[in-house]
């Protein structure tokens, strides 16, 4: 084969006093490289090359003043390079001199507008292709050559680059990381430091983007080259960079680690070690096999006494094997290193184990698989001593995605604990976690509306532990409710069908309890509406303090403070919301009143709602931002965004529609809307009446069809339909209905127009009696309503009637009592027999309802109390043969009882009720049967809390000392600092003075006994109502009430006054302990309060009080054993059976028998009264 020759033969070298001008030194060497550029390697004789060669090398062409001529050189010598290899035709120096200006003439690649870019990149393709580049591990300055290559290649590489260069570097780099006999530490610097650029991009990716993935593209996308290619370098060159960058790490850290270990250690020292653990988390992420000999170090960090040292150290390896399994998995590669570093979720350090927290929740938000040890973990860490540990745990679980959540949190005690820390006892952790559920809950809304099970299942209870906080009764931990209610759990949603939806499923996954918490925040909202009104027509009136009428302005500045204050009460920091309301009122903004009345009107739809609250946040913000979250907070607490006028339409139809799973709350979202916003349904009241006109009794959502529309009649009768077809068909509902729609439809009737009419009609068909009349239970409920609403009507019928009431219906039985009674039956399964009775009394009870302001109503009271009361004493029986049913007693004590309160909220009757009614009454509190118990208490909550009963019923509620269920005693506890809170911002005594008439309830007890163990027992309802009232304030004047009880005789009672006396010194001697108990000093009460007269009155003589004062009543051993009752005092006392009431004739019955101590406890838990249930069967 014939070798090809170089045809080139004049002089590219200029020589002394000969010089080649520019242009045609350009055109020649342009020449030569066309030519070389074309020859293959072994395809040219090498010797003709050899005058180029020798020309090329010379320092008149490798120093010429024209880049052309530099870079045309540097490609010539390229090709001779290339056709040479793999011997070079030069010496050592003139590769010196050759790859100086390689370096050179490559640097220039950062300018690609030169007009000899081409030449560069060809410079730099001929290097990386031919590997010649590799020479310069030969030469002596290689080091130097070495660091200035890779210093210049990672400075020009640029993002938007040639793909081409990039990877041309790379391949050169890769060359001489290969073939270089030492690579210096500046060299590895280099390399190692391209990898901290993705910290900025993942910074960035972080900022933008919100899901994991979308992150993890936007980083990888946006990787810089010089990244690329030194983690080409490492892929490539693993072997060799694992030892190198392990002796980099030792360097660095070793002598920094040893500083920190001795304190000695300065800030600049530490982010520089911080700056090294952070790099070895971005090589791991980019190549992780080089980093196969340095988990050895870093495990050895996990174990150091240093808790620096420890802590990065435990962030770097989080981060590690948090990063999604690769080639390499960080768990299952380094098992040594992963188990030290589970260990330090028990680190000493809080600050160890918060980091440990945050690792933990990346690795299982970052990895497809679950990780043993991961998810236990998590939950222990949010139940750690320190609060740093649990709040770090809260943060790191909302950076979580709800989906891996739902995947991954199968193990429900993260979740449980993460709820539980929503009541931590640190203000920052109840934030963060409240936050945190409102987060997850809001992601998943889409998932659990449209019915996914595994969403539903795992995260649709988390409004249930939202709204439960209400009863924690903080006002900060209220506020975090709110805002975590109207942000996340219910957001501003402009699509109806969406808000709607969302609105219903939240409240179709309430329980009993946080159903009624919606409900109260419901009616709180229509409460502080009309409040926010008159507050913004009294700054209207105020006009910031500008006024021509001194007088009226300082009658509207007082409504205005005290408007402030109601509100400031309500806030966490009262000085805090009063400065900022009265901001609010100097203000003076015209256009914020006109946007805060759009929050408020019942008439303002949705949308527009929604739109003055986006509006106000806004004007808020900029006219005084410290106002805002006081504002907005008091804003959402107003605005009519639940039970909005625009949700109707959407709520009506999913009422109709049985097979929509929403069907049934939809009806009692209905329900509640009639009972609360009335006024919102005036827009569809035709819609609801003509659902009625057109159906039959039973029709789907019946019930609470008729209860939306009974709601708006009562509110606006004069806006109710009149169409005969309508009211024809209520009658219809009246008399052939069930006992509920009955009840709702005498109601409608009752507030129509022609009332009087269709009274009497009812009447006539109500008051035939036909037992066998299969209606005869609606016809009853009918009446009931009837003797109410239209008494007048009635009341000429109304002997004959309660005669039959009386003698055919509540004193016989067709069922009788059998050994197989059950004590309770569910509504369900109530013999239309006992809902009949039930209804009976209903009707003598509304008798006394409507007579309330008669100048007979005492007349015709005094019967009916005395009935009510012999069925709470006979237990329920009324038959002469006592062959009552068991569950018929039950619901028939417990209708009585709550009769008993429902009239007591009147005067005219409450001044019947003598105490020992009342001592009778109070045993409901102890009922052997869950249910009775749960609804009268319930029931006596509620009136008390509206102020609708006297206080002399307030000690009946602390009989529940030994309520065998613990859930219903916190409530009740719970109840009860409520109360005390509100007591205490009206500087009342209340509870204070309930006292003396708890221990006169006591002394009447029918288990009451004044043997040491009795009072023992006994010892423990005072504890009870002390741990849930005292103070160190109150306890002086509950101390005093103790022992002006010893000070009178029972009014009651005087025979049995000594029993005052015996809980007189039990009283005064725990009081004692508790003093002692919490190391307060208890000041001698320096008024005089009187004690109630119904119970007590004076001594009959001095010599009787001097006697009684001078005797001690305790038996002995009594005080010795109170101070292990008083310690224990944050546990309940232990579970003990209810007792039945029985009448006083039965007491020593009672007490003979020990009740208390049997062995039934009766503590079997029952299923409560559903939410919503019209509790038509307990009295209600």
């Amino acid at each position: 084969m014939s070798m090809e020759a170089l045809k080139f033969d004049k002089s590219l070298a200029p020589k002394a006093g000969k010089p080649i001008a520019i242009s045609e030194l350009l055109k020649r060497l342009q020449v030569v490289h066309n030519e070389l550029q074309r020859f293959d390697q072994g395809s040219v004789d090498l010797d003709s090359l050899q005058k180029v060669a020798k020309d090329l090398v010379s320092s008149n062409l490798l120093r010429h003043k024209d880049k052309g001529v530099r870079a045309y050189t540097a490609c010539c010598l390229a090709d001779i390079l290339r056709l040479f290899a793999p011997d070079a035709p030069y010496t050592m120096p003139q590769l010196q001199m050759i790859f100086d200006h390689f370096v050179k003439q490559l640097k220039e690649l950062s300018n690609t507008e030169s007009p000899y870019f081409q030449q560069y990149c060809y410079l730099l393709e001929s290097l990386s292709q031919v590997k010649s580049i590799v020479l310069v591990a030969d030469l002596p300055n290689s080091e130097d050559v070495l660091s200035e290559i890779f210093g210049n290649f990672f400075d020009i590489v640029k993002p938007n680059g040639l793909k081409n260069l990039e990877f041309h570097m790379g391949e050169i780099l890769v060359q001489l990381v290969e073939e270089a006999p030492v690579i210096s530490h500046d060299v590895v610097s280099m390399i190692l430091a391209q990898f901290l650029r993705s910290t900025t991009v993942s910074q960035a990716a972080g900022k933008n983007s919100t899901s994991a993935s979308s992150k993890v593209q936007t980083q990888l996308s946006q990787l810089p080259p010089a990244y690329n290619m030194a983690k080409t370098i490492c892929v490539n060159c693993s072997d060799r960079m694992s030892r190198h960058i392990a002796q980099y790490f030792i360097e660095v850290t070793y002598s920094l680690t040893e500083k920190i270990s001795s304190e000695e250690v300065s800030e600049s020292e530490l982010a520089e070690l911080r700056k090294a653990h952070n790099l070895m988390v971005e090589i791991w992420k980019a190549c992780p096999e080089v980093l196969q000999s340095s988990i050895p170090q870093l495990e050895q960090e996990i174990l150091t006494e240093s808790t620096q040292v420890r802590l990065l150290a435990t962030q770097t390896v989080g981060l590690m094997a948090g990063e999604l399994p690769g080639r390499v998995n960080f768990v299952t590669s380094q098992p040594s290193c992963w188990e030290a570093w589970l260990g330090r979720q028990n680190d000493r350090s809080a600050l160890v184990r918060a980091k440990w927290a945050e690792g933990c929740a990346y690795i299982i938000g970052n990895r497809a698989d679950v990780v043993d040890g991961t998810i236990e973990g998590l939950a222990k860490s949010l139940i750690d001593t320190d609060e740093r540990v649990r709040l770090a745990t809260c943060k790191a679980i909302g950076t979580l995605d709800y989906k891996v959540i739902i995947r991954k949190f199968r193990n429900e005690a993260v979740l449980n604990n993460l709820a539980e820390r929503a009541r931590d006892r640190k203000y920052n952790v109840r934030a963060e976690a409240i936050s945190v559920l409102g987060d997850i809950y809001n992601m998943a809304s889409e998932g659990i509306a449209a019915q996914d099970f595994d969403i539903v299942s795992q995260l649709s209870w988390i409004p249930n532990r939202i709204l439960d906080l209400l009863y924690v009764n903080l006002k900060e931990t209220t506020l975090l409710m709110d805002f975590c209610i109207y942000e996340r759990l219910l957001p501003i949603e402009l699509d109806d069908e969406k808000r709607v939806t969302r609105m219903l499923c939240l409240l179709k996954y309430l329980d009993v309890k946080t159903k009624k918490v919606f409900t109260a925040l419901a009616g709180r909202q229509k409460q502080m509406a009309t409040f926010l009104q008159n507050f913004i027509t009294c700054c209207e009136q105020y006009n910031g303090g500008v006024t021509d009428d001194d007088a009226n302005a300082d009658e509207v500045k007082t409504k205005i403070d005290r408007a402030i204050k109601f509100v400031a009460d309500q806030n966490p920091d009262p000085a805090n919301a009063v400065s900022h309301l009265e901001k609010f009122v100097k203000l003076n903004d015209r256009r914020m009143y006109k946007l805060i009345r759009d929050c408020v009107s019942p008439d303002s739809e949705y949308k527009t709602v929604a739109k003055a609250i986006s509006e106000l946040k806004i004007r808020i913000t900029q006219s005084s931002s410290s106002i805002f979250e006081t504002m907005i907070l008091l804003v959402y607490r107003s605005s009519q965004l639940w039970y909005n006028r625009s949700n109707i339409s959407t709520v009506v139809e999913l009422s109709k529609n049985a097979a929509d799973p929403l069907n049934s709350v939809a009806q009692e979202t209905l329900k509640d809307i009639s009972e609360l916003m009335p006024q919102v349904l005036k827009v569809h009241i035709r819609d609801l009446t003509q659902e009625i006109s057109e159906n039959k009794p039973g029709f789907q959502g019946s019930v609470d069809t008729l209860k939306a529309c009974a709601g708006f009649a009562k509110k606006y009768p004069d806006d109710l339909p009149q169409e005969r077809l309508f009211l024809d068909s209520l009658v219809v509902f009246a008399t052939q209905g069930t006992p509920e729609e009955a009840k709702h439809a005498v109601t409608i009737l009752l507030h129509s127009k022609k009332r009087h009419a269709y009274s009497r009609d009812l009447l006539g068909l109500c008051s035939k009696f036909d037992v066998k009349d299969r209606h005869f239970i609606s016809q009853m409920a009918a009446l009931a309503e009837l003797v109410r609403g239209a008494s007048a009507t009635v009341e000429p019928e109304i002997d004959r009637i309660t005669s039959f009431l009386i003698k055919e219906v509540l004193v016989k039985n067709k069922a009788k009592a059998t050994v197989d009674d059950k004590d309770w039956v569910e509504d369900k399964q109530l013999e239309d027999e006992c809902k009949i009775k039930i209804l009976a009394l209903r009707i003598l009870m509304n008798r006394l309802r409507a007579a309330e302001h008669s100048d007979t109503a005492a007349e015709i009271a005094r019967p009916v109390l005395k009935f009510l009361n012999s069925l709470i004493v006979n237990g329920g029986e009324m038959a002469k043969e006592a062959d009552t049913p068991l569950h018929f007693k039950s619901r028939l004590r417990l209708t009585g009882g709550l009769f008993l309160l429902k009239l007591a909220k009147m005067p005219v009757y409450d001044r019947m009720v003598r105490p020992g009614n009342i001592n009778n009454l109070a045993l409901l509190a102890q009922d052997k049967e869950f249910q009775v118990r749960q609804a009268f208490v319930d029931k006596l909550k509620l009136y008390l809390a509206q102020d609708l009963l006297p206080e002399k019923y307030l000690p009946i509620v602390f009989l529940m000392a030994y309520e065998p269920e613990e859930e219903v005693k916190e409530e009740l506890v719970t109840w009860i600092r409520a109360r005390l809170i509100k007591q205490q911002q009206q500087k009342s005594t209340t509870m204070e003075k309930c006292f003396p008439r708890l221990l006169h309830l006591l002394a009447h007890h029918p288990d009451y006994g004044s043997e040491a163990d009795d009072l023992l027992d006994f010892a423990q309802y005072v504890v009870f109502y002390l741990n849930a009232t005292v103070t160190e304030e109150s306890i002086s004047l509950i101390f005093y009430f103790a022992q002006r009880v010893k000070q009178v005789r029972d009014a009651v009672s005087p025979d049995t006054s000594e029993r005052l006396y015996y809980l007189s010194d039990l009283s005064q001697a725990i009081i004692r302990q508790f003093e002692e108990a919490h190391g307060w000093s208890m000041q001698t009460w320096p008024g005089k309060v009187p004690l109630p007269g119904d119970l007590f009155k004076a001594m009959q003589s001095s010599a009787d009080a001097q006697k009684v004062a001078r005797t001690s009543y305790l038996p002995e051993g009594v005080v010795e054993k109170l101070p292990a009752i008083v310690r224990v005092r944050s546990q309940k006392p232990k579970a003990a059976p209810p007792v039945v009431a029985v009448s006083a004739d039965n007491h020593a019955k009672v007490n003979g028998s020990r009740k208390r101590k049997s062995t039934d406890t009766g503590s079997k838990k029952k299923k409560k009264v559903p939410a919503g249930s019209d509790d038509e069967w307990i009295g209600s």
